[in-house]
């Protein structure tokens, strides 16, 4: 089987799947990619994806770091805005 036999649109199907993850795949998976990329992976990256190069250069700082959060749990405890009790 030649390479040739092979016609799909990846830009396509990278994108259809990119849009099926959740916030924090999403971001990893942007922070692999730019890896692959090299120099001016994180632009590249997030031009295709439409999303913040903060949140690729995230991507990637979660994935050197090998300390990823547990699969169900998607953002870090403690975060977002605080019930108005403990405000006061």
């Amino acid at each position: 089987m030649k390479k040739s036999d092979f016609n799909f649109d990846i830009d396509k199907y990278s994108l259809l799947f990119f849009n099926s993850l959740s916030e924090k795949n999403k971001r990893l998976y942007a922070g692999i990619e730019s890896m692959k990329l090299g120099y001016y992976g994180v632009d590249e990256i997030a031009e295709k994806y439409s999303m913040h190069k903060h949140t690729v250069r995230k991507g990637q700082k979660e994935l050197l770091s090998e300390n990823l959060l547990p699969v169900e749990q998607v953002r870090i405890s403690g975060g977002g805005r605080k019930k108005k009790l403990k405000q006061q």
